[in-house]
Protein backbone atom coordinates (compact mmCIF):
# COMPACT_ATOMS: atom_id res chain seq x y z
CA UNK A 1 0.00 0.00 0.00
CA UNK A 2 1.15 3.46 -0.81
CA UNK A 3 1.82 5.76 2.15
CA UNK A 4 -0.90 9.07 2.12
CA UNK A 5 0.75 12.00 1.54
CA UNK A 6 0.24 14.64 4.62
CA UNK A 7 0.06 17.28 1.92
CA UNK A 8 -2.16 18.26 -1.19
CA UNK A 9 -1.66 21.44 -3.20
CA UNK A 10 -4.88 22.69 -4.48
CA UNK A 11 -3.88 24.72 -7.62
CA UNK A 12 -6.54 27.19 -9.81
CA UNK A 13 -5.41 28.95 -12.76
CA UNK A 14 -7.64 31.86 -14.85
CA UNK A 15 -7.37 33.41 -17.82
CA UNK A 16 -7.62 37.33 -17.05
CA UNK A 17 -9.16 37.74 -20.93
CA UNK A 18 -11.60 34.47 -20.39
CA UNK A 19 -15.00 34.58 -20.97
CA UNK A 20 -16.40 32.35 -18.20
CA UNK A 21 -16.57 32.38 -14.55
CA UNK A 22 -14.68 28.90 -13.93
CA UNK A 23 -11.61 28.24 -12.70
CA UNK A 24 -9.10 25.82 -13.81
CA UNK A 25 -8.25 23.56 -10.70
CA UNK A 26 -5.98 20.59 -10.08
CA UNK A 27 -5.44 18.69 -6.67
CA UNK A 28 -2.70 16.85 -6.23
CA UNK A 29 -0.49 14.99 -3.43
CA UNK A 30 2.75 17.15 -3.00
CA UNK A 31 4.97 14.34 -2.79
CA UNK A 32 3.77 13.36 -6.55
CA UNK A 33 2.57 10.04 -5.36
CA UNK A 34 -0.82 10.06 -5.76
CA UNK A 35 -4.12 11.90 -7.54
CA UNK A 36 -6.84 12.46 -5.30
CA UNK A 37 -9.31 12.51 -8.11
CA UNK A 38 -9.55 9.09 -9.31
CA UNK A 39 -10.82 5.35 -8.46
CA UNK A 40 -14.19 5.52 -6.53
CA UNK A 41 -13.74 8.90 -5.88
CA UNK A 42 -13.44 10.44 -9.69
CA UNK A 43 -14.71 13.93 -10.52
CA UNK A 44 -14.52 14.56 -6.69
CA UNK A 45 -11.70 15.32 -4.28
CA UNK A 46 -10.86 12.26 -1.81
CA UNK A 47 -8.60 14.13 1.92
CA UNK A 48 -7.12 11.90 3.67
CA UNK A 49 -7.56 12.46 7.44
CA UNK A 50 -4.81 14.81 9.14
CA UNK A 51 -3.80 16.45 5.56
CA UNK A 52 -2.57 19.47 5.00
CA UNK A 53 -4.00 21.78 1.82
CA UNK A 54 -1.97 24.22 0.17
CA UNK A 55 -2.86 26.69 -2.25
CA UNK A 56 -1.61 28.49 -5.40
CA UNK A 57 -3.13 30.88 -7.75
CA UNK A 58 -2.21 31.47 -11.41
CA UNK A 59 -3.55 33.80 -13.74
CA UNK A 60 -2.16 34.60 -17.32
CA UNK A 61 -3.39 37.60 -19.82
CA UNK A 62 -2.25 38.09 -22.97
CA UNK A 63 0.22 41.07 -23.43
CA UNK A 64 -1.68 42.47 -26.09
CA UNK A 65 -4.83 43.23 -23.73
CA UNK A 66 -2.48 45.04 -21.80
CA UNK A 67 -2.67 42.21 -18.92
CA UNK A 68 0.13 43.62 -15.84
CA UNK A 69 -1.22 41.76 -13.10
CA UNK A 70 -3.80 40.87 -10.42
CA UNK A 71 -4.85 41.69 -6.93
CA UNK A 72 -6.96 38.88 -4.94
CA UNK A 73 -9.95 40.59 -3.27
CA UNK A 74 -11.48 37.88 -1.69
CA UNK A 75 -11.02 33.52 -1.47
CA UNK A 76 -13.66 31.88 0.42
CA UNK A 77 -14.28 27.94 0.65
CA UNK A 78 -17.97 26.68 1.09
CA UNK A 79 -18.61 23.32 1.70
CA UNK A 80 -22.40 22.12 2.15
CA UNK A 81 -22.52 18.77 4.16
CA UNK A 82 -23.87 15.37 2.59
CA UNK A 83 -25.38 12.94 4.44
CA UNK A 84 -23.73 10.08 5.82
CA UNK A 85 -26.30 7.75 6.99
CA UNK A 86 -30.47 7.16 6.02
CA UNK A 87 -32.38 4.38 6.70
CA UNK A 88 -35.11 3.10 8.21
CA UNK A 89 -35.23 2.87 11.98
CA UNK A 90 -31.41 4.86 12.16
CA UNK A 91 -31.17 8.39 12.45
CA UNK A 92 -30.19 10.07 9.96
CA UNK A 93 -26.60 11.84 9.85
CA UNK A 94 -25.12 14.46 7.79
CA UNK A 95 -21.35 15.29 7.39
CA UNK A 96 -20.16 18.06 9.87
CA UNK A 97 -20.31 22.07 8.39
CA UNK A 98 -16.97 21.30 6.70
CA UNK A 99 -14.24 19.02 6.52
CA UNK A 100 -11.29 21.72 7.51
CA UNK A 101 -10.49 22.06 11.06
CA UNK A 102 -9.95 26.01 10.79
CA UNK A 103 -13.45 26.09 9.48
CA UNK A 104 -16.33 26.76 12.36
CA UNK A 105 -19.08 26.77 9.81
CA UNK A 106 -19.90 25.42 5.95
CA UNK A 107 -17.85 28.62 4.59
CA UNK A 108 -14.10 29.54 5.43
CA UNK A 109 -12.81 32.99 4.00
CA UNK A 110 -8.95 32.53 3.43
CA UNK A 111 -7.11 35.06 4.89
CA UNK A 112 -5.58 37.46 2.38
CA UNK A 113 -1.75 36.43 2.61
CA UNK A 114 -0.33 35.74 -0.59
CA UNK A 115 3.22 36.01 -2.15
CA UNK A 116 3.88 36.00 -5.70
CA UNK A 117 6.16 33.10 -6.14
CA UNK A 118 7.16 33.21 -9.82
CA UNK A 119 6.55 35.69 -12.93
CA UNK A 120 6.19 33.52 -15.83
CA UNK A 121 6.66 33.95 -19.46
CA UNK A 122 8.23 37.42 -19.18
CA UNK A 123 10.88 37.33 -22.05
CA UNK A 124 9.09 39.64 -24.77
CA UNK A 125 9.01 36.91 -27.02
CA UNK A 126 5.87 35.25 -25.22
CA UNK A 127 2.84 36.30 -25.68
CA UNK A 128 1.11 35.26 -22.25
CA UNK A 129 1.54 37.25 -19.28
CA UNK A 130 1.76 34.46 -15.67
CA UNK A 131 1.76 35.60 -12.39
CA UNK A 132 1.87 32.88 -9.56
CA UNK A 133 0.33 33.68 -6.33
CA UNK A 134 0.96 31.26 -3.42
CA UNK A 135 -0.87 31.56 -0.09
CA UNK A 136 1.01 31.32 3.06
CA UNK A 137 -1.19 29.27 5.01
CA UNK A 138 -3.08 26.15 4.87
CA UNK A 139 -5.91 23.84 5.64
CA UNK A 140 -5.96 21.20 8.00
CA UNK A 141 -8.19 18.69 6.90
CA UNK A 142 -10.08 17.07 9.84
CA UNK A 143 -10.40 13.00 11.61
CA UNK A 144 -13.74 12.48 10.47
CA UNK A 145 -15.08 10.83 7.80
CA UNK A 146 -17.89 12.48 5.32
CA UNK A 147 -19.22 14.00 2.05
CA UNK A 148 -19.72 17.80 1.18
CA UNK A 149 -20.30 20.12 -1.99
CA UNK A 150 -16.92 22.05 -2.01
CA UNK A 151 -17.05 25.49 -3.83
CA UNK A 152 -13.92 27.47 -4.13
CA UNK A 153 -15.02 31.41 -4.71
CA UNK A 154 -12.54 34.16 -5.72
CA UNK A 155 -12.74 37.96 -6.73
CA UNK A 156 -9.67 39.33 -8.29
CA UNK A 157 -8.85 42.59 -9.64
CA UNK A 158 -7.08 42.50 -13.06
CA UNK A 159 -4.79 45.33 -14.05
CA UNK A 160 -4.14 46.37 -16.98
CA UNK A 161 -1.98 49.26 -16.96
CA UNK A 162 -2.16 52.94 -15.75
CA UNK A 163 -4.10 54.01 -17.87
CA UNK A 164 -6.93 51.33 -17.60
CA UNK A 165 -9.68 51.29 -14.86
CA UNK A 166 -9.00 47.80 -12.88
CA UNK A 167 -11.37 44.85 -13.64
CA UNK A 168 -13.11 42.91 -10.91
CA UNK A 169 -13.75 39.38 -11.74
CA UNK A 170 -15.61 36.69 -10.13
CA UNK A 171 -14.38 32.91 -10.55
CA UNK A 172 -15.24 29.57 -9.14
CA UNK A 173 -15.14 25.73 -9.27
CA UNK A 174 -17.38 23.05 -7.28
CA UNK A 175 -16.95 19.53 -7.21
CA UNK A 176 -17.44 16.91 -4.62
CA UNK A 177 -15.32 16.36 -1.99
CA UNK A 178 -14.76 13.29 0.97
CA UNK A 179 -12.68 12.61 3.57
CA UNK A 180 -12.12 9.15 5.44
CA UNK A 181 -14.02 5.58 4.50
CA UNK A 182 -17.40 4.36 3.58
CA UNK A 183 -21.14 5.82 4.36
CA UNK A 184 -24.22 3.93 5.18
CA UNK A 185 -26.62 5.49 2.11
Amino acid sequence: MTPVSPWMKLSVHFDADQITNQLDYNFTSCDGTADPRHGPYMGGVHFQKGQHVYLDVTCCGSKESGFTSFQIIDCCIVTVPQLTQIGPKVPTIYSPPSPFLQAVGATYHLPLDFEIQQLLGEPDQMPLHRIRQEWKHNLDVGHTSGRWELSFVMTVRIMRGEDVQPELRVFSFDPESSVGGTTNL
